[in-house]
């Protein structure tokens, strides 16, 4: 039985129907209601005119249809949109709206903060206040679909938190995504910093979706300064991972490499990252500019494109992700609530 108050938005189909035949309607009005929500983005029971009068009020009494709060938003000089929300069960999250001629990007939160305390990143000086509910990740989407009216093509789990580390809730939004949001999985992109037993449990997935690892070296002693994890998680056994991942699905991963001047930019580097990419893992490199946090001792690398050819002289996919929305700490590893 639905308790009150439950969230209609994490409630599924069959359950509405159990729910709605319980109290005496026909199970067809549940389909009624998932197309008012998911589809047509309404969200207040009383306007889905084409249920009977009493059953909107029963539905408004029952259950809890609220959205993400909006607190603040900010727009960058090209284009790119933040906003900062207060999620439904507390705490707040950043989401960052991302255009690009006909691609629109959002990228989403999955935890409010992050525990991981990588030490270039904004978001993991916060520290983790709670795991996001499948249905606040997917909400975030929602609100800037219907809320906002901003067009989303792609969606990445890039934002504040580790994705592998609340993994059902995860899972549970890339399905709406793909089942109540009609997103093709192809375009939703899970970011991992590397949690091996996360990464074999998506190798598991039917869902074509994307996946990226945050390696920023290969080099094991530079990856432990800079990611506290890497000291618990052996960079082998993320690699052994990421190689099942790639054989059980016959797909490529990504390999994010935000480039640190004079720390993972060197030669011995782009050996070692050739190194890590061999059979059974198959691997494109996206080397992302570095954005600057205030308080941290870390530049952008004046060797972006040289470290490029470096990994190509080398026969590896690498290309070079420029930053959007520097100017509102809207960019990778600047999320933090701030303005």
């Amino acid at each position: 039985m639905v308790a009150v108050g439950t969230p209609i938005w994490a409630i599924s189909l069959a359950e509405l129907e159990a729910w709605m035949e319980a109290e005496g309607y026909p199970s067809y009005h549940a389909r009624q209601v998932m197309r008012w929500l998911w589809l047509r983005g309404v969200s207040d029971p009383l306007q889905m005119s084409d249920l009977p009068a009493v059953l909107r009020r029963l539905l408004q009494e029952r259950f809890d249809f609220v959205l993400p709060h909006l607190i603040r938003e900010s727009v960058s000089r090209d284009g790119t949109r933040k906003f900062l929300w207060r999620m439904p069960e507390g705490g707040s999250v950043e989401t960052v709206w991302i255009p690009h001629l006909k691609r629109h990007t959002l990228c989403v939160s999955s935890q409010v903060g992050c525990s991981l305390n990588c030490r270039f990143c904004a978001t993991g000086q916060l520290g983790l206040e709670r795991q996001l509910k499948g249905y606040e990740i997917l909400l975030q989407v929602y609100a800037a679909r219907y809320r906002l009216n901003l067009p989303t093509s792609h969606v990445v789990f890039m934002g504040m938190g580790e994705p592998l580390l609340n993994f059902s809730a995860v899972i549970e939004a890339l399905k709406g995504l793909s089942q109540r949001l009609g997103l093709s999985p192809r375009r939703i992109t899970i970011s991992t910093v590397g949690i091996p037993k996360g990464i074999l449990r998506l190798a598991e997935c039917k869902e074509p979706f994307e996946l990226a690892f945050s390696l920023h070296t290969a080099i094991p002693e530079k990856r432990r300064e800079l990611i506290p994890l890497a000291a618990h998680i052996p960079l082998e056994d993320i690699r052994s991972a990421l190689g099942v991942y790639c054989e059980r699905r016959r797909e490529w991963v990504t390999l994010e490499y935000v480039l640190l001047d004079g720390i993972n930019d060197t030669p011995a580097d782009a050996e070692a990252l050739r190194a890590f990419v061999s059979p059974p893992l198959y691997a494109k490199v996206n080397l992302i500019e570095y954005n600057p946090v205030p308080g941290l001792p870390y530049r952008a690398s004046r060797r972006m494109l040289e470290f490029q050819q470096a990994l190509m002289k080398r026969g590896l996919l690498a290309t070079i992700r420029r930053s959007r929305g520097v100017d509102i700490a809207a960019g990778c590893g600047q999320l933090a609530r701030r303005v």
